[in-house]
């Protein structure tokens, strides 16, 4: 492998993320105190730094970039930056506590973006030009209410004060559509064309999308790892991991205990590791629909802190250097 190229990184915290996104390499940093972002963006082909910006950035559809820039009140900006020069085309105040939350498309591209206001003001704001495209009101009368909001598919989800129950809204005209009692939820996940509810104290509300109706529920300690292909990874504490079906909650195999290792694409195939009775790092594929693990490649000299986009690994080593992998077996 031939490095083209090699560009310096200013120490402004600690590096999280490099990603290629919109002809450029983009490379995010985090000051761990206050936890804000900074952005500092590469020429793909000369690596010549073209920009940096406060804020961590995602894709646009429009071919820009939509840049997150959370301050250490809580308040903050949703900026569209132009990828080629950085410079900033339109910005949009985000107040405290205003919780943004993003629609993507299939492609992974952000096209609209969802302010909470505290005062109950739901905003739905285009992710190209950051027009306000439709509003709502949740909460009675001008008052200011703790509330949460997600955005699943095509719902906009709403947890209420009190935090014991779950309101549905159609994202494209903000109309109200089911509410369903689901205590205390964490957070919602699309799972299988169903909507997974996390509940904070553990287990499992499985809801129709369409009417808000549980189909099933777990109402144990499991916790819900990932999903995949109307598979549900499951954590069990102190037992591993185990894989049900999302339609119906009935347990398909077990597939042992593993630590899952950060994945850099939704669609990357699931990685977990443990370590062997010789020390050494076992490498796994965690297969849902097949209800098996593949061993990929058992490593020496491991400490840990790894992340996988097979067949390529990357970890840290005992000697404090890290070591890229490409996977064969």
């Amino acid at each position: 492998m031939r490095r083209r190229w090699q560009a310096p990184l200013a120490r402004t915290g600690d590096y999280l993320d490099v990603r290629v996104e919109q002809g450029l390499v983009l490379a995010m940093a985090v000051n761990a105190p206050n936890r804000l972002f900074q952005t500092t963006a590469f020429d793909i082909a000369t690596g010549r730094q073209r920009w940096q910006h406060p804020g961590a950035p995602q894709p646009t559809t429009g071919g820009g970039l939509l840049v997150t820039n959370g301050r250490e009140d809580g308040s903050g900006a949703m900026s569209g930056v132009e990828p080629d020069t950085g410079l900033v085309l339109w910005s949009a105040p985000i107040p405290p506590a205003a919780s943004p939350t993003f629609h993507l498309t299939p492609e992974g591209q952000v096209d609209r973006f969802v302010l909470l206001q505290p005062t109950g003001e739901v905003q739905v704001y285009d992710a190209g030009t950051g027009q306000l495209l439709r509003s709502i009101d949740t909460l009675p009368g001008d008052r200011s209410a703790y509330q949460r909001v997600q955005v699943v598919d095509d719902l906009l989800l709403l947890v209420p004060p009190g935090s014991t129950r779950l309101v549905s809204f159609g994202l494209a005209e903000l109309e109200p559509l089911w509410t369903a009692e689901v205590t205390l939820v964490s957070h919602v996940l699309e799972c299988g064309g169903l909507l997974c509810a996390v509940p904070q104290t553990g287990g499992l509300q499985v809801l129709d999308p369409a009417t808000g109706a549980v189909r099933w529920s777990e109402p144990g300690q499991d916790v819900l790892a990932d999903v995949r292909y109307g598979r549900l990874l499951m954590a069990r504490p102190g037992q591993g991991y185990a894989v049900r079906d999302a339609a119906t909650g009935q347990e398909r195999t077990e597939l042992g205990a593993w630590s899952l290792m950060p994945v850099l694409r939704p669609d990357d195939p699931l990685v977990g590791v443990r370590r062997g009775d010789d020390g050494r790092m076992v490498v796994a594929e965690l297969d849902l629909v097949a209800g098996r693990t593949r061993i990929v490649d058992v490593l020496p000299g491991i400490a840990g802190s790894c992340q996988a986009s097979l067949p390529v690994l990357l970890c840290q080593r005992l000697d404090g250097t890290t070591a890229l992998w490409r996977l064969t077996r």
